[in-house]
């Protein structure tokens, strides 16, 4: 599970970036663990990289 700067890290993005493409549905969504605590599964953002670089090459 991953927090939003490692998210930011892995993808080369902003946090405003990400929480637009999560509010468009073009970037996978977090889970809300408790109130204060949101992660991102990393095989999720793992597979969204994959899918942009196919879409690339």
């Amino acid at each position: 599970m991953l927090r939003i700067e490692q998210v930011m890290e892995r993808i080369q993005r902003g946090r405003s970036w990400i929480w637009e493409a999560v509010r468009r549905g073009e970037f996978p969504a977090p889970r809300r663990l408790s109130p204060r605590c949101t992660r991102w599964d990393s095989a999720s953002v793992d597979q969204w990289i994959e899918q942009q670089l196919k879409e690339v090459l």
